[in-house]
């Protein structure tokens, strides 16, 4: 029952940014906030599919392809956005710093293929890697810049805090299977809605440098 109501909230909250950054889009024409609307709306339709096998199951999916296929489509959306926000100079930015997602994503995935399907955890670590290593990049990149540049460090500092909490959901899920609050999954879930509404103001920040 609680993560039939976790879900629920977080599904509505992503029904909400997804119309706010859907309106943004259509009033600004700007390709960020469309980019960012096709993150909510891939996220939303694979927490829909998720939500509904709770609802019709009573019990959670160990293996859903299409909630994974959705969710990895939303951060491919994560991508792009960084290539569509990135400052000049950044692409040629180099830190070894910037190479710990995707070292952190590599061993997780060694570990969660203990867990899980082999090629879906593979497929998580590349994507979760490369989306990290841009963000952290970019993140390094703009606290060498000036104080005025500083408010474009907040969407990269968005999408860190989601691929954070996103492996401590997988992390927690292989060994709490309670379905109370004392289970961690349902707070880092929590952690991970507030995140969500966090895009807009950082994506709002971000724009309002250009």
């Amino acid at each position: 029952m609680v993560e039939i109501i976790d879900n629920s909230i977080q599904l509505a909250v992503l029904a909400g940014c997804f119309i706010y950054s859907a309106v943004q889009s259509i009033r600004r024409r700007e390709q960020a906030w469309f980019l960012v609307t096709c993150y909510y709306g891939a996220y939303a339709l694979g927490l829909t599919y998720w939500l509904l096998f709770l609802v019709i199951n009573f019990e959670t999916p160990r293996i859903s392809l299409v909630s994974d296929l959705s969710w990895m489509a939303s951060v491919l959306f994560l991508l792009v956005l960084e290539n569509t926000l990135r400052l000049p100079g950044e692409s040629g930015y180099r830190s070894l710093w910037a190479w710990l997602p995707p070292v952190f994503s590599a061993v997780m995935c060694f570990f969660f293929i203990l867990w899980g399907e082999y090629r879906l955890d593979i497929l998580w670590a590349v994507l979760m890697g490369l989306c990290g290593y841009n963000a952290l990049r970019g993140l390094l990149f703009i606290r060498r810049q000036n104080t005025a540049m500083r408010r474009c460090q907040y969407i990269y500092l968005a999408i860190l805090s989601y691929i954070l909490l996103e492996h401590c959901l997988w992390l927690t899920s292989c060994f709490w299977i309670s379905d109370g609050l004392d289970n961690p999954y349902f707070w880092f879930d929590f952690l991970m809605t507030l995140t969500f509404i966090t895009f807009i103001p950082a994506l709002r920040k971000r724009l309002m440098t250009e």
